[in-house]
């Protein structure tokens, strides 16, 4: 039975949430992560902040190896940074216990998970790693789900539902009979996280289905 919690961790506690600054309007999100040999690799977008006063700030953190632009739309930047090996937090307990990322943002003031797990042993590893390495992790919520994440392509009951009430609602179709507002209206989160569910269902029904190689997009 797979395991969903929520939790939050201040800001500060993060080399990323350091680096986003005190602006209350700057957000970061929180894409993926992928895991590789001996370092974590997440992917994020950075929102109404200045992308080189954040790059240099991210640079200066001890954590990050290095960081590098990947992407610009307007008001945003792609980043993908490389952990150093050695910096146990948030994000390397996550690759580390197999959990899956619904969705990650921060503010200036603190950071909000959303993650899955294969079950109740994965969670309570991933609690104690957070916990042995001095992590401040405040839980919100935990629910429990007897659907495998995998049964539909690899997707997520939380993707699944974006990607098919996306679809039901028109937001695929051109011109579009939905916006994304309306979506996540429907389910009742935000846009930003309606935003990231179907970016990260669409990239596992690519790679799961045979159109790309997975490697490709952790380049």
């Amino acid at each position: 039975m797979s395991v969903v919690i929520e939790f939050t961790v201040p800001t500060n506690a993060c080399a990323l949430g350091r680096s986003l600054g005190d602006d209350p309007d700057a957000l970061l999100e929180l894409d993926r992560i992928v895991p590789t040999d001996d370092s974590v690799m997440p992917f994020f977008w950075v929102w109404e902040r200045d992308t080189e006063v954040f790059a240099e700030a991210a640079r200066a953190e001890p954590a990050i190896d290095r960081i590098t632009v990947v992407d610009r739309v307007d008001g945003g930047t792609l980043f993908a940074a490389e952990w150093n090996p050695d910096a146990a937090g948030t994000l390397r307990g996550i690759a580390e216990t197999d959990g899956t990322l619904l969705d990650a943002h921060a503010t200036s003031g603190e950071w909000r998970f959303e993650v899955r797990f294969a079950d109740a042993a994965a969670t309570s590893e991933f609690q104690h790693l957070c916990d042995e390495r001095g992590v401040p992790l405040s839980l919100v919520r935990v629910t429990t789900s007897p659907e495998p994440p995998d049964r539909h392509y690899g997707l997520t009951p939380e993707q699944r539902e974006a990607l098919v009430v996306a679809y039901g609602m028109g937001f695929f179709e051109e011109p579009r009979r939905a916006t994304l507002e309306d979506v996540a209206s429907e389910i009742g989160i935000s846009a930003r996280a309606v935003a990231g569910r179907l970016r990260r269902g669409q990239t596992t029904l690519l790679e799961r289905t045979g159109l790309i190689d997975g490697s490709e997009g952790a380049a």
